[in-house]
């Protein structure tokens, strides 16, 4: 049964948004890797984003939602999907030493209007090249610390499409997981502590140095593409240990630097980026008998497995 395409954009009439017809999404990548979607709406106002759910629901499309892209693959031929961008939620807002931002909000932006501001707790973050929303669902973050840890309160879209505002420990946290379920981040609430901006300052630059010497910050990637294993072990070194760095598949190799990090160094292609896991997967495997699990989304192919 084909969908009902033509009937979304009647739908959507009344709705605060752009919608947008055959998108490309490698730009909105990191890794620049992948196809179109079919569509891509921006919803104006978090009240829209919940219509725009219920929209999709009722003429059963399906929907994705984009955030900075930071650890996402696309498939070559792309996504047959509503893309939901929350980008131009992108309000700051100020109450004492709690800030509020949007879920389009960048999280450097973030670091730098709050810095600016004096205001410190978001230092675990830095260099995390992602969205607020992104950030939140996944509960991204470094060796020093994860989204969740300065969260107060996330307010998001439920499975239904309404606003619900959830305190950070009614959501019970896991590791690089908001444990949100089907509801869509809209904005969040950090509590942070006052400092002067030349300490926070110092702190980032100290943390940013330490990525910069090990990860390739500068290059097109997916950020980590598979999950630590265990309890204190780490994908990246079992990937080095197995022989795999600089291993490659077309323009798309295991970075030198990081073994956990594949580098697009031109024009990649999601085959070759899904060949290399799978080569890294099964060369891990025989070696140490340890299934690595996929960390980066993946849209319009599945998983490789063993």
């Amino acid at each position: 049964m084909s969908l009902p395409w033509s009937e979304l954009r009647s739908a959507l009439a009344n709705v605060p948004s752009l919608v947008r017809e055959s998108v490309p999404l490698a730009p909105m990548t990191h890794v620049r890797i992948g196809g179109a979607a079919k569509y891509v709406v921006e919803p104006y106002t978090e009240e829209a984003v919940g219509a725009v759910m219920r929209v999709c629901r009722q003429l059963e499309l399906p929907l994705l939602v984009l955030g900075g892209g930071s650890n996402l693959l696309v498939a070559d031929d792309g996504v047959d999907a509503v893309v939901l961008s929350l980008t131009r939620l992108n309000r700051m807002v100020r109450d004492g030493s709690r800030v509020t931002a949007g879920a389009g909000v960048s999280l450097p932006s973030l670091l730098r209007a709050t810095r600016e501001i004096g205001l410190a707790g978001l230092e675990a973050l830095c260099g995390v090249p992602a969205l607020v929303g992104g950030a939140v669902a996944m509960n991204a973050g470094t060796r020093d610390g994860s989204t969740f840890d300065p969260l107060v309160s996330v307010l998001v879209a439920d499975e239904h499409g309404e606003l619900v505002e959830r305190a950070a420990e009614e959501c019970a946290p896991r590791y690089r997981d908001g444990n949100l379920g089907p509801a869509i981040v809209l904005g969040a609430t950090f509590d942070l502590a006052a400092d002067t901006p030349q300490a926070i300052y110092s702190r980032f630059e100290a943390s940013l140095r330490r990525r910069n010497a090990t990860q390739p910050v500068t290059q097109r990637s997916v950020g980590c593409v598979f999950r630590n294993p265990g309890e204190g072990a780490s994908a990246g070194r079992l990937i080095e240990e197995a022989n795999c760095k600089l291993l490659r598949r077309g323009d798309v190799a295991v970075s030198g630097k990081h073994a956990n990090y594949f580098v697009n160094e031109g024009a990649g292609t999601c085959a070759d980026f899904l060949e290399l896991m799978r080569d890294v997967m099964d060369r891990v495997q025989e070696q140490f008998g340890v299934a690595l699990t996929p960390e980066v989304k993946i849209w319009g192919r599945e998983t490789p497995h063993q």
